[in-house]
């Protein structure tokens, strides 16, 4: 039948062009799927990420709109009185007390696409994170201070060591010993009196108070008032500024955001051996730059320990419901570099080894900070974690722990933000015998940890929403809309084909 054979062609048609459609619905899905919508979101985070004056990002980058946690843990001694006659040395972690960190900048100044900028942070106390600890808590610790003087005279002007011990008494006041006993606001804070009325009252003393004062002018802790000295750990971060930073803006070339390019109007600082060394070398960056992938490292410039901190991708994460990379330093971070390494720079040979002995490069999992705070502290992670056994062995009560001590950075790989980061060193000193030292002269060899800082942040409830709501949920749209369009265009091709073979 004619008419019926025609409307089986039109039919077949039809059911060809609906079946042609729907493969453009394929093609056009996945088209959208990985070609204009990753353009799109690329284009939109971007945007959201590069530094451009009057945006949203500009107000939080001048103002961080949250708080860090700066965690404080002490390790106190309790067996000091015995430690003076060779007993080794027993200490219990105390802690932590728990610090609002506040970040702001500001003195802006553009260059190109370039800004330069001075960081500065204040600190509160926070009693309900601190619990049942108080600053006004006494703990009792190594006196830093004091041992860096005995450590440095040593090193340097040996000879001069008997006249040092004769004027500890009116350098240091009633902390004259190898442990103080203090609140920890004390400690942290208002500060440990040295060299009172300019040492006065000796000449000796004010002689060697005057160099002491020298030393102060280079170091943070300390600060100079009146004709005194004031030891406190953390005032440097309290109503002060961090230095002058120079970062990219990536306004030129966008993958350039947030790189570090001058620390205090340098592109070197002068701190490790090689004066142009890789490990003086201003690089890396202050914050991640979006579009994460796992196989990326990651240089954090730490100001405060006057280097960069690695972080490689160790694994993946869940923070408040929203998957991220988890990147950590790494174990050997800290650890005694070959001499053919390019971080055998940090090897500055300045503070003897815990058997007193100098061989350029102290053990695995420390780091001489000499040439950085101008003294012999040492650094390492918390409870000398991935530090070479004999060091934890000179002391007792320590207990370290990855997931406690490791520092580490969680980031939603998309946008870069930072869903939760940590933060944790610790700051140790050798204590050995110095014959010419009194109180030092029973004692036994360790490594000696004073106490240990956790600057942390986790992203606040409502960044999160606001995360979740401006990307993640956008992006499930795209992906579904995406794969409706697929689905719509295979739906029509199967029905198409499916009937077409049916009529034949």
């Amino acid at each position: 039948k004619p008419s019926e054979n025609m409307h089986l062609i039109v039919n077949k048609k039809i059911l060809i062009l609906t079946s042609l459609l729907g493969v453009v619905f394929i093609i056009s899905g996945f088209v959208l799927g990985y070609r204009v919508f990753p353009n799109l979101v690329e284009k939109k985070v971007w945007e959201n990420v590069i530094l451009t004056e009057n945006t949203e990002q500009w107000t939080n980058f001048m103002k961080i709109p949250f708080p860090f946690q700066i965690k404080v843990c002490f390790f106190n001694v309790s067996n000091p009185d015995q430690i003076l006659q060779g007993a080794k040395p027993i200490v219990k972690e105390v802690g932590p007390y728990v610090y609002d960190l506040y970040r702001w900048r500001n003195d802006i100044e553009w260059n190109d696409d370039e800004i330069s900028f001075y960081e500065y942070t204040s600190l509160e106390f926070n009693r309900k994170a601190s619990g049942k600890l108080s600053d006004n808590d006494l703990v009792t610790i190594l006196n830093l201070p004091l041992n860096a003087l005995i450590m440095t005279v040593e090193q340097m002007f040996p000879d001069a060591l008997e006249t040092v011990d004769s004027v500890i008494s009116i350098m240091f006041g009633e902390y004259d010993g190898l442990f103080i006993t203090a609140s920890v606001r004390k400690l942290l804070f208002s500060g440990q009196i040295i060299c009172k009325d300019g040492g006065d009252a000796d000449f000796a003393a004010k002689i060697i108070c005057t160099q002491f004062k020298n030393k102060a002018k280079l170091s943070r802790p300390m600060q100079i008032v009146d004709q005194h000295i004031d030891y406190a750990y953390l005032r440097y971060k309290n109503h002060t500024h961090l230095g002058r930073f120079t970062i990219n803006t990536g306004q030129k070339v966008r993958e350039n955001v947030w790189n570090l390019v001058k620390y205090e109007n340098k592109e070197y600082i002068s701190v490790w051996n090689g004066q142009k060394s890789i490990c003086n070398k201003i690089h890396g960056s202050i914050m991640f730059p979006p579009f994460l992938t796992k196989n990326m490292t990651f240089d954090l410039f730490a100001e405060d320990i006057c280097r960069h901190m690695p972080l490689k991708y160790n694994d993946t994460d869940t923070v408040k419901g929203i998957q991220g990379y988890r990147f950590t330093v790494p174990k050997n971070a800290f650890n005694r570099p070959t001499k053919d390494s390019p971080d055998y720079c940090y090897c500055t040979n300045r503070s003897p080894d815990l058997n007193g002995r100098r061989s350029g490069c102290l053990g695995d999992g420390i780091l001489d900070m000499t040439t950085c705070v101008g003294a012999p502290i040492i650094l390492s992670f918390p409870h000398l974690l991935y530090a070479d056994p004999n060091y934890r062995s000179s002391v007792e009560g320590l207990k370290p722990s990855e997931q406690l001590h490791s520092t580490f950075a969680t980031v939603e790989p998309i946008s870069g933000a930072p869903l939760q980061m940590a933060k944790r060193v610790q700051f140790n000193m050798f204590v050995r015998p110095v014959l010419d030292i009194t109180f030092l002269e029973n004692v036994s060899n360790s490594l000696m940890p004073v106490f240990w800082i956790e600057e942390s942040v986790t992203l606040s409830d409502d960044k999160i929403d606001l995360l979740k709501n401006l990307l993640l949920k956008n992006l499930k749209k795209l992906t579904i809309v995406q794969w409706v369009i697929i689905g719509l265009g295979m739906a029509a091709v199967f029905v198409s084909v499916a009937l077409i073979l049916h009529q034949l």
